[in-house]
């Protein structure tokens, strides 16, 4: 009688299991998108965190460059998870289909310039369960520490292949388009 009862306790977990995990995939609000594809790409699946996106989705780096499209996010998702760059929330506020998302980022450049991690924000709007823009920048105040790290770096420290110099100066600039265009809600 035992083992009955232990058999059937077990098709009841594995049953509640499966339904709060279906549940789970049809939460559409945009936090549960967001966090759905942060734990994904976190963990390195590329398809899981693929699966959060439009087909017409476009994601906006922090240095300016758009990648539109499932085929350029996926490449752009694939070398987050091959750089095995970290994501932490800092903060979330949703207003309808609207997030803005602060993170701490850390990569193998950040730790090298001793800054790691660094704040980003996220601007999203997630439609129909799916995000559909993703605009990131860093704040001033980061670009500032970025700045001070690259100065007391020795000349061996090159992020993305070039001179400290060459890599923050998109950052700046886009940082201050993106802040010049208005306060998120106007976006």
């Amino acid at each position: 009688m035992n083992f009955r009862m232990i058999g059937i306790m077990t098709i009841v977990i594995v049953t509640l299991s499966a339904v709060t995990y279906a549940a789970e995939e049809q939460n559409t609000d945009p936090q549960s998108v967001l966090e759905r594809f942060n734990d994904a790409q976190n963990v390195g699946d590329v398809d899981a965190a693929l699966a959060m996106w439009a087909e017409d989705g476009v994601r906006t780096n922090t240095r300016g460059r758009k990648m539109a499209g499932k085929d350029e996010i996926r490449k752009f998702i694939q070398g987050v998870v091959a750089a095995k760059l970290r994501v932490e929330t800092e903060s979330m506020h949703v207003v309808g289909d609207k997030v803005t998302w602060t993170i701490r980022e850390s990569n193998e450049l950040y730790r090298k310039l001793d800054v790691a991690p660094v704040r980003i924000i996220v601007e999203l709007l997630v439609q129909e369960g799916k995000i559909k823009s993703w605009l990131a920048y860093f704040p001033p105040t980061e670009i500032s520490k970025l700045e001070q790290a690259c100065a007391a770096q020795p000349k061996g420290v090159l992020p993305d292949g070039q001179p400290c110099g060459q890599f923050i100066e998109p950052l700046k600039t886009h940082t201050a388009s993106v802040i010049s265009s208005g306060p998120p809600e106007k976006r």
